[in-house]
């Protein structure tokens, strides 16, 4: 008698148990946002990450958050060992994404003073001027103090879509539900575009969808929390897609493509300014190879010609200007260790304050590292040139998106969604899979589900922590450039 040899897990059941676990992990986090969410309750001078602990249904929320982001991203985890479709990502995606986006926003209370922002440039008051506090705005008091008074620091394009969604909604769950729908339309933009930049690089569509967009990350800060970085994201990304790269440059079509994906760039910068970096890369995805300079100068030129006419159209059509770019300065008031450049100058202050001296040098790091971002942007698209294979452009411009985080003076977790959305790409092909998991894993234990962020309590000992690791990466990235320069023999 002979024994039957074990059965084999079939990938459609290791599917099917990802995509209903993942959904239990929502339906948690969902639980979670009504128990002890970013709810719309006036907000304190001072909020510790004690503070939702001690508040009625408080470790319920707790509880219930991190269990649901554990599951949630076990889920997303093993579901990548499966024979991943687009169909089947979209589906599970959209399935995981509904107990969110009936939910009160979740680790984040941005959606709030984008509320505010919108009704201040309804009622005609200049917002690149005036804080939220300048109207009043009729739900200031949900505002985190510390931004009331601040200006926005977001472009024409995301203001325009605040003040329609002031204009057309009069409650502020209605205001809610605006942003998210303007989240869930920047989604399903970015949701179209990777699959096809994936195929251009010879990548699997599917699992580019998968890592870029169906993570957590994107779920919680993204969708639950309607940041606009879901409406810049989908926005640059379709300039991307849209970029031509074959047919031919003599017909005014191709140069007409070629300025509609400058003019989604454009409107993305106009969301926020960070997806100007991308711009570059576009034109190395429609010069294509060999690179030739000659080639480079009308490509950029229909390009930038597209970024510019739309931006500034967009800006002077709703009768605003570029006070946005004077506004970011005022994003510097958080000081968080995530900023590897704010890290360097927290691990110094902590080390001088233990021999008697107070004083505050994270700011001169931080402008150190704006200087230092130039070049290294200059460097990375130089690189992206030598070995232009639309993978390798695509990659590039991803690292370039997280260079300007790594040199940022303040970086936000949902940040990372930019380049993990180009990154994924690669990750595609089997690379650089453990960073972007380590990331996604990372961050999402970083924020309470009020929306606290506990990175601000943890100065020490996160900013050494993230010096350290910072060292460790230079140290890393300057021995694989030595080693691709000069390459042992073999």
């Amino acid at each position: 008698m002979t024994t039957a040899p074990p059965a084999v897990k079939k990938p459609l059941a290791l599917l099917t148990v990802a995509r209903w676990s993942g959904f239990a992990g929502a339906v948690m986090l969902g639980a979670a946002a009504f128990l002890g969410g970013a709810l719309p309750v006036p907000q304190p001078a001072w909020v510790s990450p004690v503070t939702i602990w001690h508040a009625e249904n408080g470790p319920a929320s707790v509880i219930l958050y991190f269990a649901g982001v554990i599951l949630l991203l076990l889920a997303w985890w093993r579901a990548r060992a499966g024979e991943l479709t687009v169909r089947w990502v979209a589906v599970t995606a959209a399935l995981w994404s509904l107990p969110l986006l009936v939910a009160p926003p979740l680790a984040s209370r941005d959606v709030y003073p984008y509320s505010c922002q919108g009704e201040i440039f309804a009622a005609g008051i200049d917002p690149y001027r005036n804080g939220v506090a300048a109207l009043p705005c009729e739900w200031l008091d949900l505002v985190t103090p510390m931004w009331r008074e601040t200006p926005a620091p977001y472009g024409a394009v995301f203001m325009a879509v605040a003040g329609l969604v002031a204009h057309v909604t009069g409650t502020l769950w209605a205001s809610i539900a605006g942003f998210r729908a303007a989240a869930v339309l920047g989604l399903i933009l970015a949701a179209v575009s990777l699959p096809a930049l994936a195929r251009r690089a010879g990548a699997d569509p599917a699992r580019a969808l998968w890592f870029g967009l169906a993570t957590p990350l994107v779920g919680i800060h993204l969708l639950s929390g309607a940041h606009n970085d879901a409406l810049m994201l989908g926005l640059f990304l379709a300039g991307l897609a849209v970029t031509p790269f074959s047919g031919d440059p003599r017909t005014p079509a191709w140069w007409l493509r070629l300025a509609g994906a400058g003019a989604l760039i454009g409107l993305s910068v106009g969301v926020k300014g960070t997806a100007l970096v991308v711009l570059p890369f576009a034109a190395l995805l429609a010069i294509g190879a060999p690179f030739r300079w000659r080639a480079l100068w009308p490509v950029a030129a229909a390009l930038t010609g597209g970024a510019v006419a739309a931006l500034a159209g967009t800006t002077l059509a709703v009768g605003l200007d570029f006070g946005w770019l004077a506004a970011l300065s005022g994003t510097g008031d958080s000081v968080v260790w995530q900023s590897p450049p704010t890290s360097v100058g927290l691990t110094i202050e902590w080390l001088i304050r233990m021999v008697g001296i107070k004083t505050k040098v994270y700011g001169f790091f931080r402008v150190v590292a704006l200087i230092l971002l130039v070049p290294v942007l200059v460097a990375i698209w130089l690189r992206a040139r030598r070995d232009q294979t639309d993978a390798k452009v695509l990659h590039h411009a991803g690292l370039a998106l997280a260079a300007t985080l790594a040199l940022s003076p303040v970086v936000n977790i949902w940040y990372m969604t930019w380049p993990i959305a180009l990154l994924a790409i690669a990750a595609a092909s089997g690379r650089g899979l453990l960073g972007i998991t380590f990331v996604t894993a990372g961050g999402l234990f970083l924020i309470m589900p009020d929306g606290t962020g506990l990175a601000y309590f943890t100065r020490i000992p996160g900013a050494p922590l993230m010096l350290a690791f910072s060292i460790w990466f230079l140290i890393r990235l300057f021995r694989r450039l030595r080693d691709e320069r000069h390459p042992i023999p073999v």
